[in-house]
């Protein structure tokens, strides 16, 4: 009784208001609808379905200049799409502002109940929408005039004589669903004119969350149709979306329900051109399950149908295609049972991912028009770029945020759109199928037309990124560093063999025998190098260092009497200016170019006199025992670097050399602890990397990566140990570097 109450006062009121409500024939998108189906008619020119004359794809032009911008830019224009800010949601009805004449007749959703309220006489109503007419634009929605005066009938002048009255049309419009304030018009298609819009229309808004219509009973003078649903619609992606339409041409000769989705949006141009084909004497309906096959395999989805066409590797050969869908795309509906509910999501997916927050219709639109021609999308160029997008968007995890998004809305279950998906970014780039056979495979891009190609898998230059077929998925997937960079290691050759990364030769990998796989190193398998002054500025008062290091660069001279290189040179003095303010006691090895290090070190650290002592035992022949089977392993195993190395690391050759362990605490019991009675608090001692390897292998127990043998790791110049004397008299190590690496990679 109060709702007629209300309704009363409200007709009431309206009539003495009829500015605000009124009814007024022709208004708003009515009006402009009728301007543009007249400058159409004036103009002779028939309808193809497109969406609008702000289609980008109406010409060979635009078609071009769309294409342009794609390569140019690598994304669309955005022509089709308006930025607008939802302000018609509220979280719950305390939320509600106050109603009164300013808002009267508005509506606003709250969201906790996923139900209306409408503005009426001073109060927050809701279930109105039989006693009141609905008005929506641009997505948003009002009450208009109370339901008293019944619909004014249309006129039919110059259509034919096809008549269906009283037919109860209804579907769904969906992206994700279209909400509440969504349009949707049916322009009926005059079939006389070559189906051109007459200027028959019905309109009717959606009031749900769920983006379904109803409009009624309505009389139809032309079995064709063309479609629009103007709104906003809930993001698959999350977040706010954007204010879109998407078209649909359907046959209404057997039919009352249909639906409104990309799908229908993108054969609709198809539709019309195979009809025009036909020489305008084939039914939609007996096209419509065609076109959809075209835009379903443009994006490599095959569903039901026949064909006479092939495929030859590379695509379906289009030469001989007469592909016929079971379904129409206005059959479909995001939330079905079958696969082509997963096909329409995955297509929503992928046109989306162009722009999440819906600035993507001129990009749908650009592909359309390149399927109308001929019934597939031959941009091989979009086509990778739109792969690369998929691509990265399955590997930041988007595939499966919009998934628990969708479940969220609970309309039903989401159907398997992440196969259609993963299978359009793989095959478009060169994956093989993820089965059985291809378990555990890791690829990189191989299309030369991607944002991440690359040459070949070890390319040092260039994306890093690599994909492994997952067989519990069944699936491609970004690969994970340990997965990438270790693909054909095999077996280790022993326990805690470390190598670096294949891909990211910055990074480490242990062996371990027991579990026989891989893993990545951490701080306990390999110790970086620290920097001299770092060091420094760590030590605890009356403590002392000596830093055993490497000369710096030199000539091709390896003789005793081979110089520095000038560059060598200002390598030593960058070290020394480290070590300003310091008292320096140098020592160096008998070899020229490790006094004119410790020369220039002292240069850069502004010491004018240098007193230095000159030790043999830094020659670089301290670890080794028989100096002629060195050179016989040297000559034949690969040369010192790899001899040195794997003596340090591994053991080995031990007919030539002394073992490790005794041999370094006999260096620093001897050579030394002795020594640092001359040193004031620092010294530095210039060697060879003869020497400093295993040196610095013994002082670090095999932390520090020098494994020349199996990581290309060999100790730069300027680098070696710090040995630190503690006050207590014992003594501690750290790898140090003089320049920014303690290592260079030969």
């Amino acid at each position: 009784m109060r709702v007629w109450i209300l309704a009363l006062s409200v007709l009431l009121w309206t009539s003495c208001d009829s500015v605000r409500y009124g009814s007024v024939p022709c208004e708003g998108d009515d009006c402009e609808m009728t301007a543009e189906i007249e400058s159409s008619d004036s103009k002779d020119k028939p309808s193809n379905g497109n969406s609008s004359s702000e289609n980008p794809s109406k010409d060979e032009k635009g078609n071009q200049d769309q294409k342009d911008s794609l390569d140019n830019k690598g994304k669309p224009d955005v022509r089709d799409t308006i930025e607008v800010v939802d302000t018609t949601t509220v979280t719950d009805t305390k939320s509600l502002p106050a109603c009164n004449s300013s808002n009267e007749g508005e509506a606003l959703m709250v969201a906790g109940e996923q139900k209306l309220y409408y503005c009426i006489s001073g109060s927050w109503e809701t279930d109105v929408e039989e006693l009141f007419t609905v008005e929506c634009k641009d997505g948003v929605l009002k009450l208009g005039d109370s339901k008293v005066v019944g619909a004014e009938s249309l006129d039919s002048t110059g259509v034919s004589d096809y008549r269906r009255a009283d037919v109860n049309i209804k579907g769904i419009a969906e992206k994700g669903p279209f909400r509440y304030g969504t349009s949707v018009k049916i322009v009926e298609l005059d079939s006389v004119m070559r189906l051109a819009d007459s200027k028959r229309m019905h309109e009717t808004c959606i009031t749900s969350a769920d983006g379904s219509f109803d409009f009624g009973s309505v009389d139809l003078v032309s079995p064709y149709a063309r479609v629009e649903a103007n709104g906003f619609f809930r993001n698959e992606f999350g977040g706010q979306s954007s204010l879109v339409k998407l078209n649909a041409v359907v046959d209404l000769s057997k039919r009352d329900s249909f639906n409104v989705n990309i799908l229908t949006h993108m054969a609709a141009p198809r539709v019309m051109k195979l009809v025009e084909d036909s020489g305008n004497n084939q039914p939609i309906g007996s096209q419509s399950g065609r076109a959809l096959s075209d835009v379903l395999s443009s994006f490599g989805i095959s569903l039901g149908g026949s064909s006479t066409g092939g495929f030859n590797g590379f695509g379906w050969n289009r030469g001989t295609q007469t592909t016929s869908s079971d379904k129409a795309a206005e059959d479909i509906s995001l939330f079905g049972s079958d696969d082509y509910s997963a096909a329409l999501l995955a297509v929503s997916v992928m046109m989306q991912s162009y722009a999440p927050d819906g600035n993507f219709l001129s990009q749908a639109d650009y592909i359309a028009e390149d399927i109308r021609g001929d019934g597939n999308w031959g941009d091989n160029a979009s086509k990778a770029k739109l792969a690369d997008k998929l691509l990265i968007l399955d590997a930041e995890g988007g595939l499966a945020k919009i998934r628990k998004n969708m479940e969220g809305w609970k309309l039903g279950d989401v159907p398997n759109f992440e196969k259609h998906v993963r299978n359009f970014w793989t095959s478009t780039h060169g994956f093989e199928s993820c089965n059985a056979m291809t378990n555990g495979m890791v690829k990189h891009v191989g299309n030369s037309q991607s944002e991440y190609f690359v040459s070949y898998y070890e390319q040092p230059e260039g994306p890093r990124i690599r994909f492994i077929c997952d067989g519990s998925i069944k699936a491609w997937r970004v690969a994970t560093d340990l997965e990438k960079d270790t693909v054909g290691f095999g077996a280790g050759d022993y326990d805690g063999q470390i190598k670096n990364g294949k891909i990211n030769a910055d990074k480490f990998y242990v062996y371990e025998q027991s579990k026989k796989s891989w893993r990545a190193a951490t701080s306990d398998d390999i110790q970086e190098f620290v920097d001299v002054e770092d060091v420094l500025k760590k030590l605890a008062p009356g403590e002392k260092v000596i830093f055993i290091l490497r000369h710096a660069e030199r000539t091709d001279d390896t003789g005793k009497k081979g110089h520095l290189t000038d560059n060598g040179k200002k390598q030593s003095q960058s070290v020394g200016a480290k070590l300003k303010g310091e008292s320096i006691y140098f020592v160096n090895s008998t070899y020229t170019r490790s006094y004119e290090t410790c020369e220039n070190v002292a240069a850069g650290a502004g010491v004018t006199s240098m007193n230095n002592d000159t030790l043999p035992e830094l020659d670089g022949d301290w670890f080794v025992k028989d100096e002629n089977k060195f050179e016989t392993y040297k000559n034949n195993n690969g040369g010192g670097w790899v001899v040195a190395s794997e003596y340090a690391y591994k053991g080995s050759y031990s007919d030539a050399y002394y073992p490790l362990k005794s041999r370094g605490e006999e260096f620093m019991t001897e050579i030394v602890k002795p020594r640092f009675a001359k040193v004031n608090r620092v010294g530095v001692w210039i060697s060879h990397d003869m020497m400093v390897v295993p040196l610095t292998a013994f002082c670090t127990n095999g932390k520090a990566n020098l494994r020349y043998f199996d990581t290309k790791q060999w100790i730069n110049y300027l680098a070696g140990v710090a040995i630190i004397l503690g006050t207590d008299g014992t003594l501690r190590y750290e790898p140090v570097k003089g320049l920014s690496s303690g290592t260079m990679t030969m």
